[in-house]
Formats: structure tokens, sequence, C-alpha cells
């Protein structure tokens, strides 16, 4: 599939980016991440996948939010956890134990 193709897809909500673990270790002592595009069929299946890099070794994602850099990174470790910091600390949103979906939040120490 052509890079116009995955840019409307993605657009559109049909197409999604991915990391996926793998066994490769980085010279920065961190394992891999598998990262790209793919699209998922009715049967919640990869349909068609583009992978952008096999070897990632840190993952970042970043906004600019009232001019303030936010900044999540990610690293995987050698026994399969993936590890997330940032410049400040990090909070799952809910502390019950039986999660089905969780979101990451900032920590605001003026409570």
């Amino acid at each position: 599939m052509k890079k116009e193709k995955w840019l409307e897809l993605l657009k559109d909500s049909k197409a999604f980016c991915y990391i996926k673990p793998n066994q490769r270790i980085h010279e920065s002592g961190f394992r891999c991440f598998e990262v790209g595009y793919l699209t998922v069929g009715n049967d919640l299946k990869i349909k068609d996948k583009l992978v952008l890099g096999e070897y990632t070794d840190h993952i970042q994602q970043m906004e600019y939010l009232d001019k303030v850099k936010v900044i999540v990174n990610m690293d995987l470790l050698k026994d399969g956890y993936i590890r997330f910091h940032a410049r400040y600390p990090l909070w799952w949103e809910s502390m019950n134990f039986v999660v089905s979906s969780a979101t990451l939040e900032r920590i605001d120490f003026k409570l």
C-alpha cells in the first residue's frame, strides 16, 4: 500500500499506529520494539501492516499544550515490561486492580 493510502486511512481512523515488543536487545541495554501502522479486520486480527522499524529501543510521545512540551517515554525492559517515564510522575487513573481500560496521567501535586 502506498504512503498516501496509509495517510488517508490514518486520518479516517481506519489505520492505527502500533508497537510490538520483540527479543532483540539494543546496544543501550533495552529490548527493542517493532513500530509501524496497521489495519484491523472484523475478526480483530491484523489485516494489513506497514513496518517502519524493527529495532526501536525508545519511543516517546510529544504534545504541545499551552506552550509546555509534554513528553512520555517508553522503554522495553529485558523481562518484557514496558517502562513509562516522563519529566513528571505518572499515575494510572484507576486504582481498581481489575482494569479493562486504563488512562495514564500526570500526577498533580496541587491537590
